[in-house]
């Protein structure tokens, strides 16, 4: 019976061990690497990314870490800049094909049109999209 109480201490203590091991302490560390790894774009970028205040584990003096730092986030504003450029375009299209349908709507309500052209336009607002089951040209 001894035996048995030593086994099962000892299983104890190792999965008390065990689960220390695998704790958020060490998984911190390889999410933060898996970061830099997923957006570093070549071997120094991802270097001064996992080290940035040793520049001297990447080969790189404090100057030319504090260049290539400002050359990478100056590539990187730019490239958000134009990404929300592109964006508001695509935005403004819907936008203004509601606004156009909806003053063609309503200039030519009496008898060209079907349906309630200001609740067909804040439809389109909300849905980007101009209802023309809701409000159509009539058909002659």
């Amino acid at each position: 019976m001894p035996k048995l109480n030593i086994a099962i201490s000892l299983l104890c203590l190792l999965t008390a061990v065990s689960l220390g091991c695998s704790s958020s302490a060490t998984g911190t560390a390889s999410r933060r690497d898996a970061y830099a790894l997923a957006s570093c774009t070549d071997t120094v970028s991802c270097c001064v990314q996992r080290n940035p205040a040793v520049p001297e584990a990447c080969g790189l003096t404090a100057s030319e870490a504090a260049a290539y730092t400002a050359t990478m986030d100056a590539a990187m504003q730019h490239a958000q800049d134009k990404a929300k450029e592109e964006e508001d375009d695509a935005e403004d299209g819907w936008r203004e094909h509601c606004t156009n349908t909806y003053v063609a709507c309503r200039d030519q309500k009496k008898p060209r049109w079907d349906g309630d052209c200001y609740a067909c336009f804040r439809y389109c607002e909300g849905q980007r999209q101009w209802p023309f089951e809701l409000c159509n040209r009539r058909s002659r």
